[in-house]
């Protein structure tokens, strides 16, 4: 029996930035197409089970409504709902072990709240799509190309290696806590979470990352011109913002800031930075997470034992070897 789960955040695409910046906006009306055309592929293929994440605009259940499911049941997670991102994270700790794989609509703070709830010493796979701002996690693609290649998945998996692949995640220890980002951890003299967003590049002091490249948008590109990562690579990247080396990086949308560097480098695993940090906030993904008002040692380290992602390129590869698609 083949069973997936949909994920889907109607805040995500929305916030701020929207504002501050050029960023795009993504509609909820977009995002129940986006689903429309995920599920019409599962229909066809006859996926037997679909598990859905309730949200508070409805999402999948409105998909669903605009045409006739006749090869699946659409099963909502049972979960205790408040329709805060606690929900996200709440739905991937009922679906370990449970379904093949989890389809992740949404941005980086989407896909940071369900890793959360995964177990990530044996995760079930995800497809995370992006319809955020800034994404460097989710990826940037047609719905029903992503719908194709998680059917891919489900029939190839025992013909085909590697169509999975480990991303990086970054561990945050500090007083006696930890917590984690799949991209980037922002450290900030911003000292209340408000509006979560980091909005004056002036008052960044740190920026850790699991991969730093120009070609992505976003505070995690300030280590890039000197230190840039991949995902693919075995390390991350840092940066310590002050007086120093100086680039120009696209910080959001539209919007290219001069960086003072006064120290970077490759962060590598099992290798962690100690950052002293006396007040202000540390924003994980692209949101302000934690408050800090006395001070504190933080460890950021780099861990290569994140989450298992669908490699679609190679989902599709496996399918037109196999003739999958071939009558």
């Amino acid at each position: 029996m083949r069973k997936i789960a949909i994920v889907a955040n109607p805040q995500s695409g929305k916030d701020i930035r929207r504002i501050t910046s050029k960023a795009s906006v993504f509609s909820n009306e977009e995002k129940v197409n986006i689903v429309e055309r995920m599920l019409s592929i599962f229909n066809f293929f006859g996926v037997d089970e679909i598990y859905f994440l309730r949200d508070s605009f409805g999402i999948v259940e409105r998909a669903s409504k605009k045409f006739k499911l006749t090869k699946c049941k659409l099963i909502p997670i049972p979960i205790a709902y408040t329709f805060e991102e606690s929900d996200t994270e709440n739905s991937a700790r009922f679906l370990n072990g449970l379904v093949d794989i989890a389809i992740v609509v949404g941005g980086d703070g989407t896909s940071r709240a369900f890793v959360k709830g995964l177990n990530l010493e044996n995760p079930i796979p995800v497809l995370p799509l992006s319809t955020g701002t800034n994404n460097a996690f989710p990826i940037m693609m047609e719905s029903t190309t992503a719908a194709i290649a998680v059917i891919s998945y489900l029939l190839l998996k025992d013909k085909c290696n590697d169509l999975l692949k480990r991303e990086k995640i970054l561990e945050i220890q500090y007083n006696n806590k930890l917590d984690f980002a799949l991209v980037d951890a922002v450290f900030s003299k911003e000292q209340f979470i408000a509006s979560k967003a980091i909005l004056h590049p002036e008052d960044i002091i740190a920026v850790f990352t699991t991969t730093s490249q120009l070609k992505n948008i976003g505070l995690s590109t300030i280590p890039a011109p000197f230190y840039p990562s991949k995902r693919i690579d075995p390390f991350g990247s840092f940066a310590i913002l002050g007086e120093g080396k100086s680039a120009f990086v696209p910080i959001a949308p539209g919007k290219i800031e001069e960086i003072h560097i006064k120290e970077a480098g490759f962060l590598e695993e099992n290798k962690p930075y100690r950052l002293n940090f006396d007040r202000g906030t540390v924003a994980l993904d692209g949101e302000r997470k934690i408050e800090i008002f006395s001070e504190t040692e933080f460890h950021i380290k780099l861990n290569t034992k994140g989450p298992l992602v669908l490699d679609v390129e190679k989902a599709l590869d496996c399918a037109i070897k196999e003739h999958l698609f071939v009558k």
